[in-house]
């Protein structure tokens, strides 16, 4: 194993952005940017043992910071997901956030995503990134340190480890953005991916896609992925949940215990037989197929376009707006002095068809 450092750009006020690169003895890799602490690349193999980038992404930094391509593969806090009108309240104490997408707060405001980390550490197979955000900024209560260990195995497996500090009691719902295509090609959409996730239920929302603090089930509808199928099969099905022409942008409430750590979703891209299991200890995982890109003229990697159902996000969280719903959904506030944990694992390999 070993980790590489790279200069990958810099931003438009100047400022540098560095690329870590993780590499196993295959020759699989991730590449890893101190913006926005985010995924880079994921290099893992076909069924023939081919080599190619499996998240969608730029070739340097700037298009990462705007704010209608999606978030492409960076970390989001300090809460991720929808926070309804933009305010929740702790004890009885209100907090107002940015409403930077229509009256509400999308993935905290952005200022995490749109940051240079610290590089925290670096071991033969690992990166650290650290990001410090003052008590009040953007709202939040608490000095807030969030880090992010990504480790990188033999076995082509992807590890996040986020240990979120504060001190005050405040919230956290930290997140990676990335966007998988597993078929490694510059074109095509993710409709064709084959998709499990282990949910009975969702949380449903009204016409802006917000939680309404009730769950539906999954059962007979378009949004039952229990059963591998096309995610292309029911993606423009009508439904009360979806907007029409966008498809799936929906958080799925995990069949788990508690913080067990389990398996919450399977995507197989079937012609490279690349499969992509998702691990976490987290309730819920998000299903996003890229619905409000713009359906051409976005650049991205390699000529590949970062466009309308390029890519798959199944972003693992807490549910959507639960700062709002602490005694509805599956919540854990983060306490005083004291180290809140969650863990992800991407687990890549080749799928059993």
């Amino acid at each position: 194993m070993s980790v590489k450092k790279t200069f990958f750009g810099n931003m438009a006020n100047g400022d540098a952005v560095d690329l870590y690169t993780i590499t196993n003895k295959s020759g699989a890799s991730v590449s890893l940017m101190t913006l926005g602490g985010g995924i880079q690349s994921i290099r893992v193999p076909d069924k023939n043992g081919v080599l190619a980038d499996v998240v969608l992404g730029f070739d340097e930094p700037q298009p990462y910071v705007d704010g209608d391509l999606g978030f492409q593969g960076l970390l989001v806090g300090r809460v991720a997901n929808r926070i309804r009108n933009a305010k929740f309240s702790i004890d009885g104490v209100e907090y107002n956030l940015p409403a930077n997408q229509g009256s509400w707060t999308l993935h905290g405001g952005g200022r995490f995503s749109y940051s240079i980390w610290e590089t925290a550490d670096i071991t033969e197979n690992s990166v650290s990134f650290r990001k410090f955000s003052p008590d009040m900024e953007d709202g939040f209560p608490g000095n807030f340190t969030l880090t992010v260990k990504y480790t990188f195995t033999e076995d082509n497996t992807l590890r996040l480890e986020y240990s979120v500090l504060s001190d005050k009691k405040t919230a956290a719902n930290p997140t990676n953005h990335a966007y998988f295509n597993l078929s490694g090609k510059s074109d095509g959409t993710i409709e064709d991916h084959l998709l499990k996730i282990n949910a009975d239920l969702f949380t449903e929302t009204d016409e802006n896609q917000l939680p309404t603090g009730e769950l539906g089930d999954v059962r007979g509808t378009m949004m039952d992925f229990n059963e591998m199928h096309r995610i292309g099969d029911r993606i423009d099905e009508p439904f009360r949940a979806i907007i029409d022409g966008i498809g799936y942008d929906n958080n799925y409430c995990l069949r788990k215990n508690g913080r067990e750590f389990s398996e919450a979703a399977v995507l197989i891209d079937k012609e490279s037989g690349r499969q992509l299991a998702v691990y976490t200890d987290l309730p819920g995982i998000q299903l996003y197929c890229g619905g409000w890109l713009a359906k051409s003229g976005n650049p991205g990697k390699e000529n590949g376009k970062v466009t309308y159902r390029r890519g798959v996000a199944l972003e693992t969280q807490f549910y959507p707006d639960s700062v709002n719903f602490p005694q509805k959904f599956p919540f854990s506030y983060v306490m005083p002095d004291e180290e809140f944990k969650t863990v992800t694992e991407f687990r890549f390999s080749v799928a059993q068809l």
